[in-house]
């Protein structure tokens, strides 16, 4: 009880969710322009409901991850073509904290961002936007896998809410991937790592690209890929973590890790092919 107390105390004080930032006005998309400014409402709901929230939320046990880091990151070498067929052109890295993990572990994470990001279930099937990996020069954003307590850190992510998260950082110009989720995933989606991992990067290059989160529309749909699916799937449960922005209507979506669930998945052959 005390614990949980505890808690409750550290919802009712916290001034915004650890996946920002939001975009301003109605409408979002390529262009529209984010705000860092925390929301004024508190957080709330029933012992009950931050109860569940917290549960939903939760990091599930896996296997162990390195917790911390220097906040330095250094760029894994490849580029990619660009991908999609048409819109405003992006440009990418894709970084790892300084002594997180080996070499051959930083390929496989550039690996499964760029087939992620290259699948036309991505946001490169909405014909709005290209993608394109570069490894030097000045990109429009960094993908970094970044450690657990770097990502806390108040000038990246914060921890105003006390659950992992990841986030697009505008004034670093960085996707911060939370090595603690890339590691263990998220209840939603159970033991699918790979689908969660996916999730991740198109939820946090969602942000860069101008999108705002998005709460579940319709019981047993997929989620959007800006509902915060690494907290949970459940209107209720995100209400309370994001009472601004999200409804508490009782709908649950099923976990979804693209924007464009229902375009034709590229081949496992093709994903993998190497780009040089």
């Amino acid at each position: 009880m005390l614990v949980l107390l505890t808690v409750i105390v550290v919802f009712q004080v916290a001034g915004s969710p650890s996946d920002p930032p939001t975009v301003t006005g109605a409408q979002s998309g390529p262009g529209a322009t984010f705000t860092t400014a925390a929301p004024t409402a508190p957080m709330n709901g029933s012992e009950a409901a931050i109860a569940s929230a917290i549960g939903a939320g939760a990091l599930p046990a896996g296997p162990d991850f390195a917790s911390t880091g220097p906040g330095t990151w250094h760029t894994v070498a490849g580029t990619t073509p660009a991908r999609g067929t048409g819109g405003r052109a992006y440009t990418y890295t894709v970084e790892v904290e300084d002594g997180l993990q080996s070499a051959d572990a930083d390929q496989a994470f550039a690996a499964a961002v760029d087939a992620t990001l290259a699948d036309p279930r991505s946001w490169v099937g909405g014909g709005q936007v290209t993608l394109q990996r570069v490894d030097s020069g000045d990109p429009s954003f960094r993908i970094s896998l970044t450690s657990q307590m770097t990502v806390r850190s108040p000038e990246l992510c914060g921890w105003d809410v006390p659950l992992e998260a990841s986030c697009f950082n505008k004034q670093a110009g960085r996707v911060l991937i939370n090595d603690a989720r890339w590691s263990r995933g998220a209840v939603a989606y159970d033991t699918d790592i790979d689908s969660y991992r996916s999730y991740a990067v198109n939820h946090e290059v969602g942000h860069a690209l101008g999108f705002s989160h998005q709460p579940c529309p319709q019981t047993g749909g997929p989620a959007p890929v800006m509902m915060q699916q690494s907290w949970s799937t459940a209107n209720d449960d995100l209400t309370v973590l994001n009472p601004q922005l999200i409804p508490a209507d009782g709908k649950v979506c099923l976990p979804n890790p693209y924007p464009f669930p229902d375009a034709a998945p590229v081949p496992a052959s093709a994903a993998s092919a190497p780009d040089g």
